[in-house]
């Protein structure tokens, strides 16, 4: 650890956030070990390269609205849509490599936020870091979320094992949220996490809100804190913990992400969305 990061971190043991320039591997065991809350990459991308890589995203011809969110613009998929539903598994499965390439092409000659956090998270770690293989298909890593005016995220926290369907496996056991914040609204849009981690999937869904994918915050403890992002910051949490996103009251949110997961048996990080 360097003595410039090691001061940040005794200057920010009230929630254990670490600021810092660049990741190393103590930061992300930290995170996978529950020591470390949050860590935060200020000017990972410039304020300018943020900008332009949100105009170039945005008028890709894959950016466009969840049907049943107008409000939430995206590109991409998330794999928890595919619970339960062979459409949305096989369209997960045939765009993976297609979302991936177009966005990579599209934001040319920026270099895409996930690509460089993906080698960067290879130069660090001990073992190699890759695109996860979930079911015997390799993941879709990078989505890319655009919250508007209105928008938010429910309380909630993400657990691969718990998405998985259909006599799938995986030997990913802890995980990490990673987003780069390219667009931050001027009012609302922080960031909420508690210091709460349900156990099980079955503490988690006896306080789901019926027909949601949130949980009731009433249930929940008031022990929790909130980051205001910055433009062109790169943020990472472990997102097995409740989190969520505060509605968008002026501007709009846009983020590109994904998650890093940890194999028990190799020790080897993964990344997928």
């Amino acid at each position: 650890m360097s003595l410039s990061n090691l001061a940040t971190a005794l200057s920010q043991q009230s929630e254990n956030i670490i600021l810092t320039n660049e990741l190393e591997k103590w930061h992300l065991d930290g995170l996978f070990n529950r020591t470390i809350d949050v860590v935060r990459v200020p000017g990972y991308f410039s304020t300018r390269s943020a900008t332009a890589i949100a105009n170039k995203i945005k008028q890709s011809a894959f950016f466009g609205s969840y049907v049943n969110a107008p409000k939430i613009g995206r590109i991409g998929q998330a794999f928890f849509e595919c619970q339960n539903d062979e459409v949305s598994l096989s369209r997960y499965r045939e765009f993976a490599k297609v979302w991936i390439k177009e966005m990579r092409k599209e934001i040319s000659p920026y270099l895409s936020p996930i690509d460089r956090l993906r080698l960067e998270l290879d130069e660090v770690w001990p073992s190699h870091c890759s695109l996860a293989e979930i079911g015997g298909h390799k993941a879709f890593a990078g989505l890319v979320r655009e919250f508007k005016a209105g928008a938010y995220a429910e309380p909630h926290n993400d657990v691969l094992s718990w998405d998985l369907v259909n006599e799938m496996n995986t030997d990913i056991t802890n995980q990490l949220a990673a987003n780069v914040y390219l667009e931050t609204s001027e009012i609302g849009g922080e960031l909420k996490l508690w210091h709460e981690w349900p156990a099980t999937k079955e503490e988690y869904d006896s306080i789901r809100i019926e027909g949601s994918y949130g949980v009731k915050e009433e249930q929940l403890n008031d022990s929790c804190f909130e980051i205001t992002p910055e433009t062109g910051e790169l943020i990472l949490f472990n997102p097995m913990r409740i989190h969520s996103v505060n509605e968008i009251l002026q501007g709009s949110r846009l983020t590109w992400s994904c998650f890093i997961g940890l194999e028990k048996k190799t020790h080897a990080l993964q990344i997928w969305s």
